[in-house]
This record gives C-alpha cells, structure tokens and sequence, in this order.
C-alpha cells in the first residue's frame, strides 16, 4: 500500500485478517532517495498505525508554516521539510522553476551572526519541502495528514481531507472514499466526497453519511455532496482514477466533480 496517507482504520482491518507478524508504516518520496521515516517492530501498534514512524539517521527534518518557512511547534500541523543525505541533487531535469520551489535555503536559519545549520560541505542547508502536511508528535513521530494543495478552504476555515476519509472508511458501507473540496459561490469550496459501497452492504443515504461524520467531527467538515464510484450516476466512473503507484488521482476527481456539480445545479434550475 502507498502514495499517501493511511488511514489508521484500514491498516487495522488488514492487520486483522492477514496473518503479518510485523506491519510497518513508512514515509518518504523519490526525491528523497524513497523511505525518510518508518516505525519499528518494537512501537506501539497505535504508533504504527496512526503515524509514519521516526526520521532515518542523517536526516533532518521540521515542520513549517507553508510558502514563509516559518517553523511551527511540535503538534501543529505545516509542511514538512528535509534535509540530508537523501535529498536529490541538481533538482528536477529541465525544470528550474519546480526545482527552486522545492529546494530551499533557509536564510531564517541564520544567527544574526551569520552562523546556521550547515551540510558537510560547509555550505547552508539545503531543504526539500515536500508538499506533505503533518505534524510531530510529543514522542518525535511524524504523523501525515495529507497534501498541502488537498486542502480545501471552506469559509475561511482550512479543512484536511484525510480526517474526514478516515471518518468515511470507518463506516461499514464504505471501503473506499476520497474528499474534495468543489467550488462555492457563498464559501469558496464545499466539500464534497467520492465513495464506494462494500459489496453487498445496503446503500446509505447521504444524510446517513453525513449523521456519520457528524458524530465524530464537526459540522462544518461534513461533505455536502456523495458520489458513489461503481455507481449508477452519470459522469461517475466505475473504476478510481489511479496513478501507477496506486494513489488516487485527485485533480481527476476534482475535474469529475465539478461536472457532477454542474449536472446538480442544472438539475435544481429545471426542478424550479
């Protein structure tokens, strides 16, 4: 299982019916020579399911406020920055702009006389930022919560999709659900959430889903709208739009979404 965050409720279920002695979770990117961080054999089982275990030796890394590189306290969720040995060098090929964008010095890192964390060749350190958002637990795990440019901004108030995913998949009738956010004359975005239904499980109704998510969270983080994948509605696709590493594809959901929606408001323009 990779390409993004796990939800705690399905490493459970797997923990459960596969006999695995030993389940680990693990984090990192091709950017950073693939695994960063991973969980030991010896953690506790809620650390090995609910985060992606601890830095490797000869990484360093910091969570920070996104587009300022400010640093943040540990447990407040920002973007998480590396450096290290496992940093690519040169950047991506042909691509100035991206790479600039993602590796960074950070000036802030200096004292006002002039000292700062530098790499074993003297010079400032360099910083991959990741996009990755998460946070640092009180025992130094990093825990992932999603993607920086998933987030959806609903009123003012930034909304991570995962938590609400994983809310979702804890639902019986659900194996699968992914949120995004869809525009919103009033609020920006709303959100809105694909799902697929466990065979041969009765089909909720979107009220049922959203009493589901209510319970846990709060209100203004319930979806407004329910696609089911493998459904029977129009522009839904029976299958997840997937990369070749597994990861649902997002944009593409996002482009579907905003169809659905447009059939939505047509629909309610006819009705009136």
């Amino acid at each position: 299982m990779a390409g993004s965050a796990m939800p705690p409720e399905l490493l459970k279920k797997v923990s459960s019916a596969f006999p695995v002695p030993r389940l680990y979770t693990n984090w990192g990117m091709t950017e950073l020579s693939s695994i960063t961080t991973m969980t030991h054999h010896t953690d506790l089982f809620e650390k090995r399911v609910r985060t992606a275990g601890r830095l490797f030796p000869d990484f360093i890394g910091k969570i920070v406020e996104p587009n300022t590189g400010r640093v943040l306290p540990w447990g407040q969720k920002g973007e998480i920055v590396i450096s290290g040995y496992g940093v690519m060098r040169g950047g991506y090929l042909h691509n100035p702009a991206k790479t600039a964008e993602a590796l960074k010095q950070h000036v802030e890192d200096l004292e006002p006389d002039g000292v700062g964390p530098k790499d074993d060749t003297g010079n400032l350190r360099i910083w991959m930022h990741t996009g990755d958002e998460g946070y640092l637990d009180d025992d130094g795990y990093f825990v992932i919560t999603g993607r920086i440019k998933d987030i959806v901004i609903r009123g003012g108030e930034n909304i991570s999709p995962v938590e609400i995913e994983e809310r979702l998949f804890a639902h019986p009738a659900i194996i699968q659900a992914s949120v995004i956010g869809v525009p919103n004359a009033r609020l920006g975005e709303e959100l809105a959430a694909f799902v697929q239904l466990e065979k041969d499980h009765p089909k909720p109704t979107d009220q049922e889903l959203q009493d589901w998510v209510r319970k846990s969270l709060s209100r203004f983080k319930t979806p407004r709208y329910f696609w089911w994948i493998g459904g029977r509605q129009r522009g839904v696709p029976q299958e997840w739009p997937k990369t070749l590493s597994g990861k649902i594809r997002k944009p593409d959901l996002r482009i579907i979404g905003k169809g659905e929606l447009s059939i939505t408001t047509s629909s309610l323009r006819a009705d009136h």
